[in-house]
């Protein structure tokens, strides 16, 4: 007997619903899916045509969900989750020593991939798997354990805790302009200065009582990690988190020459939910960061004397 749930709409189509449902923005939608608005779109036009109901109708500028439309999602979204749920429980007894950890680039790259190597040699029973994005990991759909997020420590359905603070000061290449580095904030407001996402010189030179106006010709990179990259290139100078430069400062191929440091108002954090927090991999895995970043050395060399 053909059963009624083949005829339903696609997995993916009615993932993608939710997702518009939820945010009752195609765009954000579409960001969260790494899809385009077109693709988005069209789904949605797809499943109505599907289903011959109207699923989202616009009020002025506002796109609402038709009355069709909010009971679908909700039906939805009980669907989802009892797959999940499904899922989960055939997966967990296979699963249990599989760690799939989500983490940003620029923080992988700076400091936690170097020393992995030894998480796995005193847990070789445990299959580490990294993700490496920018944005927040879907905890139900992604099939993440744990994420390392920089941030405000506050993420919806999530758990988190605090990992390090950060500060941020100007960095930049000790053969910039062929060595002769600036000795003042002022000539330090002469250069070519790199702008990253935090965009956040205004504030430093205000801590050395400097007004900032930002430059037309600037570099801009939506990644710190670039922005950094450009910096030990010589082609400006980068304010730095003292989480990611470390190891660049150590090695020679930046410098600090300032004392002044801001706060940075965000801060690295393990984050993950309850249903994680059971698992004895990401035990293991959080036990190991955190004897980590008590063992490791300091985020930032210290700052430099001030001249006589």
């Amino acid at each position: 007997m053909t059963q009624s749930w083949q005829h339903l709409p696609a997995l993916r189509t009615l993932r993608i619903f939710e997702a518009a449902a939820r945010h009752l923005n195609y765009t954000r939608a579409a960001l969260e899916l790494h899809l385009t608005h077109g693709a988005v779109s069209h789904q949605i036009q797809a499943l109505e045509t599907q289903l011959k109901l109207r699923l989202f109708e616009r009020n002025g500028r506002q796109t609402q969900l038709t009355d069709a439309g909010q009971q679908l999602v909700l039906g939805v979204r009980e669907s989802l989750d009892a797959l999940s749920t499904a899922i989960g429980k055939v997966r967990e007894r296979e699963s249990s020593h599989v760690l799939t950890v989500s983490v940003t680039p620029s923080f992988a790259s700076a400091w936690l991939v170097e020393r992995l190597g030894g998480f796995l040699q005193r847990h070789a029973e445990i299959q580490l798997n990294l993700q490496s994005n920018t944005t927040l990991a879907n905890f139900r759909t992604d099939n993440v354990d744990v994420a390392i997020r920089y941030g405000a420590g506050v993420w919806a359905n999530t758990l988190s805790e605090k990992l390090l603070d950060d500060e941020l000061f100007p960095v930049m290449s000790p053969r910039l302009r062929r060595g002769k580095l600036p000795r003042t904030p002022a000539q330090l407001a002469q250069l070519p200065l790199i702008i990253s996402a935090n965009k956040l010189w205004s504030t430093w030179f205000a801590s050395v009582g400097l007004d900032y106006t930002e430059q037309r010709n600037s570099l801009q990179f939506d990644d710190a990690e670039l922005a950094l990259q450009a910096a030990i290139q010589g082609q400006g100078v980068a304010l730095g988190r003292s989480s990611l430069v470390a190891a660049k400062l150590r090695a020679g191929t930046l410098v600090a020459p300032f004392r002044e440091r801001i706060p940075s108002r965000y801060a690295y954090y393990l984050v993950y939910t309850e249903t994680s927090r059971r698992k004895a991999a990401f035990q293991a895995f959080r036990e190991w960061l955190l004897a980590e970043l008590i063992s490791a050395p300091p985020l930032a060399p210290p700052p430099p004397p001030n001249d006589p």
